[in-house]
C-alpha cells in the first residue's frame, strides 16, 4: 500500500510540475518562434512590410489574403519606441502582443477618429519622455520586447498596391524627444 501511495504522490507531484511549467513556457516559446520567424532578419524597431498573402504564405498563421501585414518587434529595454501608422481605407488596425502572446494595446482607424496612429510605446514604470507630441499616446509594454502587428484592407492586388506606399511611411523607431 505504501508503493502505491509513493508512486500516486510522485506522479501527481510530476504531472503538477509538468502542467505549470507547460502552461507557464509554452506561450513564451511560441511567441519566441513567432518573432523569430517573422521578424527573420529585420532589425528591432523597424517596420517589415511583408508581401500579399498567398496560400503558401505562413509568415502569420492562417493570413488573409484581403489584408496587407506589417510587422515591427520593438524593444523598449534601452528607451521609449514611437510607432506611426498613417490609415489606409477601408481599414487599418495596429495591435501590441507581449513575448507571452497577450495582446495589451489595440486600435483601429475607428477608434483614432480618422487621425493617424502615434504611440510611443514605454518600458513598465518608465515615465512619460520629455518632448512626447500633445498627440501621441502612451502605452506601457508589460514586456520588454512587443510585437507590433498592423492590419490594412487590401481587397486587390490593385488596392494592395495603392496602400503599399502609404504603409512604407509607417515608422517604428526609437523615440527621441
Amino acid at each position: 500500500m505504501k508503493r502505491l501511495v509513493t508512486f500516486v504522490v510522485a506522479t501527481f507531484l510530476l504531472a503538477a510540475i509538468v502542467h505549470v511549467a507547460s502552461v507557464w513556457a509554452y506561450p513564451r516559446v511560441v511567441m519566441s518562434v513567432a518573432m523569430k520567424k517573422i521578424g527573420g532578419n529585420h532589425p528591432a524597431n523597424t517596420f517589415a512590410h511583408m508581401p500579399l498573402p498567398t496560400d503558401k504564405a505562413r509568415g502569420i498563421v492562417r493570413p488573409s489574403p484581403d489584408l496587407a501585414y506589417s510587422m515591427c518587434i520593438i524593444d523598449v529595454s534601452k528607451g521609449p519606441i514611437r510607432i506611426q501608422v498613417p490609415l489606409t481605407a477601408p481599414y487599418t488596425s495596429v495591435s501590441l502582443y507581449t513575448t507571452k502572446t497577450d495582446n495589451y494595446f489595440v486600435r483601429n482607424d475607428r477608434d483614432t477618429g480618422g487621425k493617424d496612429l502615434d504611440l510611443i510605446v514605454l518600458a513598465r514604470g518608465a515615465s512619460k519622455p520629455a518632448g512626447a507630441p500633445a498627440g501621441a499616446e502612451i502605452v506601457e509594454a508589460p514586456t520588454a520586447k512587443s510585437l507590433v502587428l498592423v492590419r490594412r484592407a487590401a481587397e486587390s492586388a490593385a488596392a494592395y498596391t495603392a496602400i503599399d506606399p502609404i504603409r512604407a511611411k509607417s515608422i517604428c523607431a526609437p523615440f527621441k524627444g
